[in-house]
């Protein structure tokens, strides 16, 4: 039994076609080797514009993927075969990738926002709806303070398909907002109240120019539009906000200038008629 066993071992070895072998070993190390020699490429090149976790992990996915197809070359030289594992492979494939859909679009879209980089962490933005600082940028979701204080967490995929503002992308932004005055007012007069409150304004930028004109006449009133362009500093922004509402409110009603309500005149087609009746005491 012994001999037979030592001469099956013999004969399987003396059939083996070592040459074959030898070359599939090189294929496979090269593969290695090449694979190696990727990860540090590519580490190298995304780590100019990804993080250093994000890029390290994908260097080692091209890695192990490089490996993979050497592997695959080296059992096919060998005259393996390997139909029913790619057969099986791909439908794994198929069916990780309809459970995994949200997480490879928010990982691609992760990638596409770190090279586009459409804002940094401490910018303030407004992503669709909502708007707060840029907390935590990460390959999967972008998270945001909200002014109330609440983390939000967004989906990458749902923040590079959003219309997004960056109001920290550049050093200085334009406010608008509309002061109204009463048909019966002197709007030139209005006019110089409000340029005197914006040019005493420490925040207020000489350069840009600040901008001052009627631009409706509404129902009521007649509407001034006021922009100045402030710094984007959130703090600065939102302080000549609320000073220059507050003071030029104040000064508008110290020169005598009314600020309306809404009003509404009634037309009738048919004259009215009144009839007083006198109570009668019994």
């Amino acid at each position: 039994m012994d001999g037979f066993n030592v001469t099956g071992l013999v004969e399987m070895f003396e059939n083996i076609d070592w040459l074959k072998v030898l070359i599939a070993m090189i294929i496979f190390v090269a593969g290695v080797l090449a694979a190696s020699i990727f990860r540090i490429l590519f580490y190298k090149l995304f780590i100019r514009f990804l993080p250093e976790p994000t890029s390290r992990n994908v260097a080692r996915a091209i890695y192990y993927s490089t490996v993979f197809v050497a592997g695959v070359l080296a059992l096919g030289y060998l005259g393996i075969d390997l139909t029913a594992f790619i057969v099986a492979g791909g439908i794994i494939g198929i069916v990780l990738g309809f459970a995994l859909q949200n997480i490879t679009a928010n990982l691609f879209s992760g990638l596409f926002l770190y090279w586009e980089k459409p804002f940094k962490i401490g910018d303030l933005v407004r992503i669709s709806d909502i708007e707060g600082w840029v907390t935590d940028i990460t390959i999967m979701s972008t998270r945001i303070l909200g002014f109330d204080g609440v983390k939000i967490r967004i989906p990458n995929q749902t923040v590079y398909q959003s219309l997004i503002r960056n109001y920290y992308a550049t050093r200085v932004r334009r406010i608008d907002f509309v002061v109204g005055i009463a048909y019966k007012e002197d709007a030139e007069k209005a006019y110089k109240v409000i340029e005197k409150v914006i040019d005493e304004h420490p925040l207020v930028l000489v350069n840009p120019p600040p901008d001052i004109y009627v631009y409706e006449l509404g129902n009521s009133s007649v509407n001034i539009l006021v922009r100045v362009w402030v710094p984007s500093r959130w703090d600065l922004t939102y302080k000549v906000i609320k000073d220059l509402l507050w003071k030029i409110k104040k000064s508008i009603s110290e020169a005598g200038i009314e600020i309306p309500f809404i009003q509404n005149d009634v037309w009738f087609r048919i004259p009215l008629k009144i009839r007083l009746e006198e109570s009668k005491e019994t």
